[in-house]
Parts: structure tokens; sequence; C-alpha cells
């Protein structure tokens, strides 16, 4: 698969402009914090002249948030698209989007969770990289590795290897190298069946998600693998899964570990990489990785390499 070139890295006073394609903003103490970071990294922030109103677990109607994301984009000062938050909308949006102008500007989008929506249709669109990472509201409560190296990937060093002691290697093999694509498993469980269903023929595929029980979890992993998209992947990547953020270390060990062995059993058929507790999800520790882009899994030194 041929990937088009990343977008520019930033510079030092380039201009970030924060979007809301999702949920509503119900605190003003992660967004101020966020913007702060992003200051100290030596970048503009351009928030909307009114924050957002909200209509009902919203940020705004699915117009106005589909209008705001396409000014941003197509805006020649704005250097990058930073996600505010995620939860839910972004699946709204998807008749809304104009894939002729993502084609036409050429920049960073930054963003998890529900933003695993808008990844998926930049990289159908256009093949561009962007970025998988903490968004504005969850800056002040991510990790200080996980804070680098979002500015080490916004500065255009995205190329950087992840090596990690902590990932568990479940299921080892020769490198597997392939695009990276993934994100939320809930998110592209929501995409199954409609135009932006992403065909992972040659992939290394990244999943996390949070506050699902055990039974949907399964039940969300079955049905990829009934699907066929398990067959596709050169090797799979697990994140966090915490079912709540106040799970003590047992628990979350024993709650992933039951994920872990699920997957083994879904993909015993094909025998590819498996990697678990990779430092991806909802939690402190979510590093940024380019969606996109070409990878490699190294399961005997626990590195994801990038291309």
């Amino acid at each position: 698969m041929t990937i088009s070139p990343p977008p520019p890295s930033l510079q030092p006073g380039d201009c970030i402009g924060i979007i809301a394609p999702g949920g509503q903003l119900r605190d003003l103490s992660p967004l101020e914090q966020g913007v702060s970071i992003l200051q100290e990294m030596g970048f503009e922030i351009r928030l909307p002249r009114q924050l957002w109103p909200g209509t009902g677990y919203l940020a705004d109607t699915d117009s106005n948030r589909a209008l705001e994301f396409h000014r941003m984009w197509a805006d020649p000062e704005i250097s990058a698209v930073f996600a505010l938050r995620g939860g839910f909308g972004c699946l709204r949006l998807l008749n809304l989007l104009d894939r002729n102008q993502l084609r036409q500007h050429q920049k960073m989008l930054i963003g998890f969770s529900d933003i695993t929506i808008l990844h998926q249709a930049l990289f159908q669109a256009t093949k561009m990289v962007s970025l998988h990472g903490p968004m504005l509201t969850t800056l002040s409560s991510s990790s200080r590795e996980s804070v680098e190296r979002l500015y080490a990937c916004l500065r255009g060093k995205w190329k950087i290897p992840v090596h990690n002691s902590k990932i568990e290697v479940l299921r080892g093999g020769d490198p597997a190298r392939g695009t990276l694509l993934g994100g939320n498993l809930s998110s592209l469980m929501s995409l199954l069946a409609t135009p932006l269903e992403q065909d992972w023929t040659d992939a290394i595929l990244f999943l996390e998600d949070v506050g699902e029980p055990l039974y949907r979890i399964d039940r969300m992993l079955t049905q990829l693998a009934h699907c066929g998209k398990f067959n596709q992947a050169r090797g799979i990547i697990l994140g966090d899964f915490s079912l709540t953020r106040d799970q003590d270390r047992l628990e979350r060990l024993r709650f992933h570990e039951q994920i872990w062995m699920r997957v083994l059993e879904l993909t015993e058929p094909t025998g590819i990489p498996v990697w678990g507790d990779f430092p991806v999800g909802h939690g402190p520790d979510n590093l940024t990785l380019p969606h996109g882009a070409e990878a490699a899994m190294d399961s005997g030194q626990r590195i994801l390499s990038f291309f």
C-alpha cells in the first residue's frame, strides 16, 4: 500500500486549532490546563470565539461541529487540528465530511477514542498519516512520557520507535510489518458495514477501550473474527482496556489477561504476533502513534518501529 507523505511538522509559533467533534465540554479546567501545556511547547492556540454551547451530550449540533472541522482544516493559518475530547459524535458526521477538502490540505490531526473515526476518514480519503494521541482535555492527566512523545511527534519525529519493557509479548514470531491502523474498539465496531469500514489487509492493528465489561469486549472481538478482520491483519497490539479508573493493579491485570486470552484464541488459526499492555488508551500512559504509517513489530526486542 502506498502511503502519502505525512503532513508538515510543526514549528515554534505554529497555530493549532481546537475542535470539538464529539462530546460536550463540562469542565473548563482540563481545557485551560491543556492549552497551557501546548503553549509551553511553543504553539499558538486557536479556540472558537464562543466555547461550544452543548447540545445534550454533544458539543454542538452536527452541522456546526462539521462546519468547525472544515473551517479549521481549510484555514491556512492553522497547521494542526487538535481534538478537545472524545465521547460520542464523530459517527454522526460521516455524511457531512467533505473528502475533497480533506485531500486539499495536509495537516496533522490529533486525538483518540471517538476521534478514531476521523482518523479512519482521513486515511481513507488521503492515506495521510495522523496522530493517535492525547486530546486537549487529557493532556493534564497524561504521563510525562506521553506528553514528551506527543511533542516529538508534533515536531515531526513520529518515527521514533516505541520500546517499552512492560509490553507483554503474548505471541511472538518473526517481525511483522504492515500499515498501522486501529484505535478505539467500540468506535471501530460502529464503522462496520458503513462506507468507512476499513480493510485491514496487511495491517498492524492496535486496539484499546475503556469502561466496557468483559462480555461486551468479547462480543466485539468475536464479531471482528466472524467478519474475517483478524485474518487480514499482520499483527495485533492491545492497549489499555481498564474497566474503571480505580481498578487496582491485580484486578486490572486479571481483566486484561482474559481479553488477551480471547484474542489469542480468535487468532490461533493465523498465528500472527499479539502484544498486550501496550501504553496506549484512556489512561495516563497514552503514547502518540502515527496512524496510517508503515510499522514493524519486533517481538524479540519489544520494539514498534515506523517508516
